[in-house]
């Protein structure tokens, strides 16, 4: 009898949210009997008002009937976030946050000028793949838009976070255990969870990104590689002027996608004198070149003020459906858990231990076999290099399209190789497109890196405007 009563106790203690009596206390405190949560005030309104499911079940199965894991997942916010938030579900909905119709739009009309670029739920699925639109297709849903918000992001502690709303309301993974507390504010470590590596946000913080080969790793520290957050490393550089004074992303960026004046914020939003004598910033010296009226629609800021910029050069996206492990086992870190994972768990075995891999669809879900790798010619910072865009404005510029895309199905055939941007179509009057003269591969970009003015520069921007240009 004894024995009879220590196994009862035994499987009541391991069987997860499972209470030991159904008249218990615990089986009458419905989620939160197994999930310990924490949610601001406004938003404690009861688990099943998002997550639906069923409280009262007393088991997992039946307390799990009918749930909603991600409830503000694109697909889902609208019934679970937009009941309380109707207006700013639909501004979100149709953010560049969401849409990525920039990133696409870059991309697109620089292989396929003049063309209708699609939106991001119509980017094809071609599989197996046989046209270049298909190749593009595959290389954004897969390999580029990992920052997404139908993603969780990689499995990294900087980037995993929730999808929809939570992505930027809700806690990331490198901020502890995840709670429910939503937040109106948007802290610095959820931008980053989406805008690290070489990519504007990164820079904010004075970072570069090392490049991926294990000799240009960081050293070992007491034997073991250091902590990759992100899963890169990264140099430290300085940082933007309004990072070292304490200001974090969202002091500019405050028009954000859910508030509808999503808009671009520019410099003179604060350093600009109006007409009264007054501003909200240090006021600009409307005497000097650059800072008069008339030069304001034609120079860029960061043309003077930028300190460093980015200059990868030569980026390959190669897609291998059956790839050789040790051939990418010194390029194994590359910013994709996916891709570390798979080569990482390979590498070591046997070739009649290999598999065909797969790689996950970032914005349907779906998994689809190959893997895409990503390499570099040479990863550089340097000075910020100057253009004009389609607007005849000079800004800073850098090689945004300077890239190849490469695919090698699983019987080693190549299917397609070094599939380059064709030169952008400047009737489409985008504002992402150089002015001829300057190679359709540099882009215009907005360096977060201001500081001190460089003086040559200045000179160069005073002869310029002295030519009329």
């Amino acid at each position: 009898m004894i024995r009879l009563y220590i196994n009862i106790l035994v499987v009541c203690l391991f069987s997860a949210c499972q209470p030991p009596f159904l008249d218990s206390s615990l089986g009458k405190s419905g989620c939160r009997r197994c999930h310990s949560v924490e949610l601001d005030p406004a938003h404690d309104i009861g688990c099943n008002a998002c997550h639906h499911g069923t409280p009262e079940g007393y088991t997992r199965a039946q307390a799990h009937k009918g749930l909603i894991p991600m409830p503000s997942h694109p697909s889902q916010m609208a019934r679970a976030c937009g009941r309380c938030h109707a207006r700013e579900v639909s501004l979100a909905g149709s953010s560049s946050h969401f849409t990525l119709s920039g990133v696409i739009g870059a991309v697109w009309s620089g292989f396929f000028p003049g063309e209708q670029v699609p939106t991001l739920l119509k980017l094809p699925i071609e599989e197996p793949l046989c046209t270049e639109k298909g190749l593009i297709s595959d290389a954004l849903r897969r390999r580029c838009l990992r920052c997404h918000v139908y993603y969780q992001g990689d499995d990294y502690t900087g980037t995993t976070r929730g999808t929809g709303c939570a992505a930027c309301h809700l806690s990331i993974k490198a901020e502890g255990p995840w709670d429910h507390r939503f937040r109106g504010k948007v802290p610095d470590t959820r931008c980053l969870s989406c805008h690290y590596g070489n990519f504007v946000g990164w820079d904010y913080y004075g970072r570069f990104e090392i490049d991926y080969e294990d000799n240009y790793r960081v050293p070992l520290v007491e034997g073991e590689h250091i902590q990759r957050p992100y899963g890169i490393e990264w140099h430290d550089m300085t940082p933007d002027i309004h990072k070292t004074a304490g200001m974090g992303c969202t002091d500019c960026h405050h028009s954000g996608p859910c508030e509808g004046e999503e808009r671009d914020v520019t410099c003179t939003d604060c350093h600009l004198e109006d007409k009264t004598g007054s501003h909200s910033g240090p006021p600009m010296d409307q005497k000097r070149i650059g800072h008069r009226p008339e030069d304001i629609d034609l120079v860029a800021c960061a043309v003077c003020h930028g300190v460093w910029a980015v200059q990868d050069r030569g980026r390959s996206l190669i897609r291998q459906d059956l790839p050789d492990y040790d051939d990418w086992s010194y390029l194994a870190v590359q910013g994709s858990s996916e891709v570390e994972a798979t080569v990482k768990a390979y590498v070591n075995l046997p070739y009649g231990d290999w598999i065909i891999p797969r790689m996950l669809d970032k914005i349907s879900g779906e998994y689809r076999q190959g893997l895409w790798f990503e390499s570099f010619t040479e990863r550089r910072w340097g000075l910020v290099e100057l253009g004009k865009d389609v607007y005849g404005r000079l800004t800073v510029i850098r090689p945004i399209l300077d890239l190849s895309l490469t695919y090698v199905d699983s019987n080693s055939v190549v299917r397609f190789d070094n599939l380059q941007p064709k030169t952008i179509d400047e009737n489409l009057g985008s504002a992402n497109a150089t002015c001829p003269g300057i190679s359709p591969l540099w882009l215009p970009y907005s360096p977060h890196t201001i500081g001190p003015v460089d003086a040559f520069r200045t000179i160069y921007v005073r002869s310029w405007l002295n030519k009329g240009f």
